[in-house]
């Protein structure tokens, strides 16, 4: 099966309106088992939503809890629940390597069908 734009987008909106319930979701970013940053999302979370891509707002910069390079990170809904897990890879911080009691912000962060 191929989706056309349309469809995508849909399903990519209904995701958008799933995270954009109740109080802000939330992307921890892992170094290891260890939550180093919370980055608090905005509401609505999505800038924009077009040819299948979802991209995020970026939310403000928090303060890291733990040193280290990020191994993954995990995006959870207002009730902590894991809507999505992503690899290192997948998402551009300001930094390479977070060190603690050093702030921390993503750059980028999109969800492709």
């Amino acid at each position: 099966m191929i989706l056309g734009d349309d469809a995508k987008n849909a399903m990519l909106q209904g995701l958008a309106n799933k995270l954009n319930v109740g109080a802000n979701a939330k992307l921890d970013i892992y170094v290891g088992v260890d939550v180093a940053v919370e980055l608090i999302m905005t509401n609505p979370i999505e800038l924009g939503i077009t040819a299948g891509v979802m991209t995020f707002k970026t939310p403000p910069e928090v303060l890291a809890a733990v040193s280290g390079i990020p191994t993954s990170a995990k995006l959870l809904d207002s009730t902590g629940a894991v809507v999505a897990t992503y690899a290192a890879s997948e998402i551009t911080l300001t930094k390479d390597k977070i060190y603690q009691g050093g702030y921390v912000g993503i750059q980028s962060l999109k969800v492709r069908i």
